[in-house]
Formats: C-alpha cells, sequence, structure tokens
C-alpha cells in the first residue's frame, strides 16, 4: 500500500491520493499546487509516544497523518471527518533536510532557517525519496541562484 509516487522530471506518474486526501487534493489543485508526494506521515510536535509507534513500526492500517508535498510547499495534513488540518511549509523557506540517526527510527528533519521539526514516516522509502526531492529542489535553487 505504498501511498508515494513521483512526478515531474522523469519520476514517474502522479501520486495514487488515498480517499481521505480527496478534499485536500482538490483544494491543492484550485490554488495551482501539483502535487509531488504523498507519504503517511507525522509531526513529532504533534505525536504522542503510542502514535510515534505506530508510525515507525509502519502500521499502514492506522495511518494518523499524510505528508502531502507539492511543487510549492510541503502539507502535514491531519485527516478529520468534518475538516482536514493542514500545516504548511512553503518550499522556498526550506534549507534542508538532514536524516536523524541515519535514518534508523524513520526520522528526518526538515530546517527552516534556525528551526527544526522531526518528521516520522510509515515507510522508510518513502522517507528516503522525500529526503530526496528536497535535496534536488536545493540544488535546483542554488544553481539558479536563489
Amino acid at each position: 500500500m505504498n501511498e508515494i509516487a513521483n512526478k515531474g522530471e522523469g519520476r514517474g506518474p502522479s501520486p495514487v491520493v488515498p480517499k481521505k486526501l480527496g478534499r485536500i487534493a482538490k483544494k491543492l489543485s484550485a490554488a495551482g499546487e501539483e502535487l509531488v508526494l504523498i507519504a503517511p506521515a507525522i509531526l513529532h510536535s504533534q505525536a504522542s509516544e503510542q502514535m510515534l509507534a505506530i508510525a515507525r513500526m509502519g502500521m499502514l492500517d492506522k495511518i494518523l497523518g499524510y505528508l502531502v508535498t507539492t511543487d510549492k510547499n510541503v502539507h502535514f495534513v491531519r485527516p478529520g471527518i468534518a475538516w482536514d488540518s493542514v500545516r504548511t511549509v512553503p518550499l522556498d523557506v526550506i534549507t534542508g533536510v538532514e536524516y536523524v540517526e541515519e535514518f534508523h527510527t524513520n526520522t528526518l528533519k526538515l530546517l527552516v532557517g534556525e528551526r527544526a521539526e522531526k518528521i516520522i514516516f510509515y515507510e522508510d522509502l518513502d522517507g528516503i525519496r522525500f529526503y530526496q526531492y528536497i535535496q534536488g529542489v536545493k540544488r535546483k535553487d542554488q544553481s539558479a541562484g536563489v
């Protein structure tokens, strides 16, 4: 049940949008954002120890949140019945991404200036793909002189 896919630059098809993310995918599309990556993941700051354990064990039947990456932003989405909780970080303010404990815990640290947020991925390959995508965006920004 790998829900991540790559898009653009010859990386493959559009991401498969889980049913829970239908509303948010429509809103992002209407706002002119193109989906690049979708992965089950949670923010460390918004999770209990039990939630972190579920994510680290990769229990895909208990997905509590998603990392939705578009061509412009990274969105952390917690789907809800009536509305979704969404936190957004524009790609242009992200200064980097780092592995935490060499990714043994399926955790990456997203850097925004002096601040950082840990992201725990349900599947290690999703985290690796996200890391590679952000690194590619940062390299492209540097080569363009941004």
